[in-house]
């Protein structure tokens, strides 16, 4: 009787006490409880079922004091049936009436109250799985890949809901077993973190100690156990699209004639896929897919040599892109070769269908592999004065003939293929192929001679072919690594012969090669550092599919790093930083491109707010590519600059950011040098849950530099320029539920160029142009500039289902009137009498899973 009522007692105590039950092993480990009956998800977990599971509450602070109790009590508990996960949670506080639970749009919650759990499900401590909600009832999910890189734009369709409680708020949370990549063994222990973030002190607990010093996230994160019979099921999801619209557009192409303008409407339908044939092998489709709901770039000025780089945006290509990108390349200090730019595919030219596989052929190797094909046509010979209104039915398309693009579309297939070997957790191979395959027919020597607008379309088809292979090796604890990849290129297609912009001649089918390395210790506290290194050949080509805004450069970079995340005294966490990096050419003749030198500090400090401040000298030495396919090395001003950051606690109803650089460049054309300075600035204000503002003012004075203009005759002619930029961008949002948005987003943009004296310069010895060997000289050209646009976009969004969307889109765009007295500012000016277009356009698209 004795030993039966001590039994008893210990299992009546071990129920009662959550930690006790939950937190025995103190690792982070929780019990999964199955399911036998069906559970709501509706933010009260009152299924009997939730009685049964066992409650976990042992959760320690990340931040602000790592390792420090919580501040409020957190309770978990995790159940699951043939066909999902459930996890509930309880978020006790004692000050209620303090949640923070504003509203976003899904995947995009503003700072508040929230919970997520990060799921390893493969048990292979390097991918994960988050799931998370806001108190105001906002879904958020992402990717986590090669133990810590988080993609964002990762999708998938899955429930959530919350309710307030008068000691807090509870939440609950089904994810679909089939998103999940698991095993079939009978018995299974995953790996998986609770997380809880509280808006009211900035904390953040977990159910596991996961250091913010390790640069190793997944495999520090503790586990599920407890879960039984569970078999990998095949599945398939589809969403077939129809996306009405309507623009109204100039009916001439010049710009000098913005009236009148034709109303075009149009019809287009498409198909999203995404079929699992199991766990471990999963295809994404979409045929003729549509991006009229996606937000137009952001207007820049743009004075660099070398094409600016702009983040995707399209969620086809978004979801999914972590898997194409190379190892990491060091803490910042250089870009490394972007592979694969999925920018370049169907930006000017409409999607036939694109497919993105994902296998794991065993635990330790990973196959992924994308192909886009890109619709082409000749463009459509017709009068712009008697355009042709003549409907038109299109593959998945249909609309007026004077409508369809004005210049070539060239047809053309991307391919990407990835695999990633992990022979051991803490070792990575991996190699990787990409091709660019223009269809269109020969260029030869005769048709390159010709005006671009008599060439036929072989000689404006540039494809290429790249391979590479990777590495990726790790200490036990992440912290010491040793990355970097070598690859090389082919030009495929195009003329005979092109010269890039530093005057390295390219002959189709050219060769190049590529390499970089980054070793050094990433994780840890107080000292980090890397050491990194990169080789572009002359002849390197990476742009018909990937990115590469510079070839022809070595590349060496140190970057020493003194980091306290957890803070000392009142900082939250602090950061001291130093980075130095150079760049020469790779031709043989060492040319010296770049210098870079900076020291900074970047610190949280009392009241949760950011300051970032940094000290350094930029000199850009001889650019070659300056006097476009000459080669010719021509000294540039150099600058030293102040860089000073400060972002407020974003948890506040009103914060604001500033980032001031101050430039001062000694050599510039002003005999006492001369000042320039960037400086951007947001506010963001939300009244109340429902409503978020947000105001961001860019303003930029270059300093005073002679720049290439003209050549005349055998002299080359530089102006002093001097270029002023200003961009203000709003952005509203209001969301009526958590599944109903809309949001307006506008951004004027001007900018304004004057040179104000001009220069004559001749190569001297090694065909070096150097600032004190410019000569004054009379130039009669006008090549002053000023330009001014205006862009609207305003989406509403209705999940009226889960998975399934309605959209109603309307986007204007407006330049300024070519032509005019330059005006003296940078202010708008000409942009009520300039070319303007205005669109409608209304997308509906119908989720279902099998």
């Amino acid at each position: 009787m004795l030993h039966t009522a001590t039994v008893t007692l210990a299992v009546t105590l071990a129920l009662l006490s959550p930690r006790i039950a939950g937190a025995s092993e103190g690792d982070g480990a929780l019990q999964a409880g199955r399911a036998t009956e069906r559970i709501d998800i509706n933010g009260v977990w009152d299924e009997p079922a939730w009685a049964s599971a066992l409650p976990f509450d042992g959760f320690v602070q990340i931040f602000p004091s790592e390792g420090g109790a919580p501040t409020e009590r957190t309770e978990v508990r995790v159940l699951y049936d043939d066909r999902n996960l459930y996890v509930a949670f309880t978020c006790f506080d004692s000050q209620p009436d303090q949640l923070n639970r504003n509203l976003g749009r899904r995947d995009s919650p503003p700072p508040s109250d929230s919970v997520e759990v990060v799921i390893d499900s493969a048990a292979d401590r390097r991918t994960a799985y988050t799931f998370g909600v806001n108190a105001g009832g906002v879904l958020f999910d992402s990717l986590v890949q090669d133990n810590g890189t988080t993609s964002t734009e990762w999708d998938a369709v899955w429930d959530a809901a919350v309710q307030v409680r008068p000691d807090g708020w509870s939440a609950e949370l089904r994810i679909p077993l089939h998103i999940l990549r698991f095993s079939k063994a009978t018995l299974q222990k995953w790996g998986f973190l609770a997380r809880r973030r509280l808006a009211r002190t900035n904390e953040v607990i977990t159910s596991a100690l996961v250091p913010r010093t390790g640069s190793g996230q997944v495999s520090r994160i503790g586990t599920l156990e407890g879960l039984r019979d569970l078999t990998p099921r095949p599945y398939v999801e589809l969403s077939p699209y129809l996306a009405a619209r309507t623009a109204l557009q100039p009916q001439f192409s010049d710009p000098s004639r913005p009236d009148p303008r034709l109303l075009n409407p149009a019809l287009d339908v498409g198909l999203d896929l995404q079929m699992a044939l199991s766990s471990e092998l999963v295809l994404t489709a979409t045929v003729h897919p549509d991006f009229g709901q996606v937000e137009a770039d952001e207007l820049i000025l743009t004075l660099a040599n070398a094409e600016p780089y702009f983040p995707e945006k399209r969620p086809f290509f978004a979801q999914g892109l972590e898997l194409f990108q190379p190892p990491p390349s060091g803490n910042g200090a250089i870009l490394a070769q972007q592979f694969f730019y999925s920018r370049r595919i169907g930006l000017t030219t409409p999607i036939l269908g694109a497919a993105k596989v994902a296998w794991s052929v065993t635990p330790e190797l990973d196959v992924a592999l994308l192909d886009a094909y890109v619709l082409g046509a000749q463009a459509p010979e017709f009068d712009e004065a008697t355009p042709d209104r003549r409907f038109r039915l299109g593959l998945l398309h249909f609309g007026p003939a004077n409508a369809l693009p004005r210049t070539p579309q060239i047809p053309q297939n991307f391919l990407v293929a990835v695999s990633r070997w992990r022979p051991r957790e803490d070792v990575t191979l991996g190699g990787r192929v990409a091709m660019a395959t223009p269809f269109a027919g020969a260029c030869s020597e005769e048709d390159a001679a010709l005006s671009e607008e008599e060439q036929p379309l072989g000689c404006l088809a540039q494809g290429g072919n790249t391979g590479a292979i990777e590495w990726e090796l790790r200490s036990p604890d992440s912290d010491w690594g040793l990355s970097g990849q070598l690859l090389g290129s082919q030009t495929v297609g195009g003329p005979p012969l092109r010269l890039l912009a530093d005057g390295t001649a390219l002959s189709r089918g050219a060769t190049g090669l590529g390499a970089y390395v980054t070793a050094g210790k990433f994780g840890g506290e107080p000292f980090r550092f890397d050491v990194t290194y990169r080789y572009n050949a002359p002849t390197l080509e990476l742009n018909a599919i990937g990115y590469l805004p510079y070839q022809n450069e070595h590349v060496g970079a140190v970057h020493l790093r003194y980091t306290r995340p957890s803070g000392f005294g009142l900082l939250h966490a602090f950061d001291l930083y130093s980075v130095a990096y150079g760049t020469w050419t790779a031709d043989g003749q060492g040319i010296d491109r770049n210098r870079r030198l900076a020291v900074g500090s970047a610190a949280v400090i009392p009241g949760f707010h950011e300051l970032t401040l940094e000290l350094g000298t930029l000199d850009p030495r001889f650019d070659t590519r300056e006097i476009p396919g000459t080669g010719i090395a021509y000294q540039r001003v150099g600058f030293h600059y102040l860089n000073l950051l400060l972002q407020t606690n974003p948890h506040r109803p009103l914060s604001f950011f500033m980032d001031g650089v101050l430039k001062y460049a000694p050599n510039a054309a002003s005999p006492s040098g001369e000042q320039g300075w960037v400086a951007d600035a947001g506010l963001t204000y939300r009244p109340n849950s429902r409503f978020e503002s947000k105001l961001s003012v860019s303003a930029e004075l270059t300093p005073n530099e002679p720049r290439w203009v003209d050549q005349v005759e055998d002299e080359l002619i530089f102006g002093a320029l001097t270029a002023r930029s200003l961009s203000l961008i709003l952005r509203l949002q209001w969301v009526l539920t958590p599944r109903l948005t809309l949001q307006t987003y506008a951004q004027h943009f001007s900018e304004l160029g004057r040179y104000d004296r001009f220069f004559r310069g001749t190569p001297g010895a090694g065909s070096h142009i150097r600032l004190s060997e410019l000569t004054p000289v009379d130039y009669g050209g006008s090549v002053d500039f000023h330009g001014s646009a205006l862009n609207l976009n305003l989406v509403l969004r209705w999940e009226y289902r889960l998975g399934s969307l309605l959209y109603f889109v309307y986007t204007r765009s407006q330049e300024q009137a070519p032509g005019g007295a330059l005006p003296r500012t940078v202010l708008p000016s000409g942009l009520p009498s300039g070319p303007t277009s205005d669109a409608v356009m209304v997308k509906w698209s119908y989720f279902w899973s099998s």
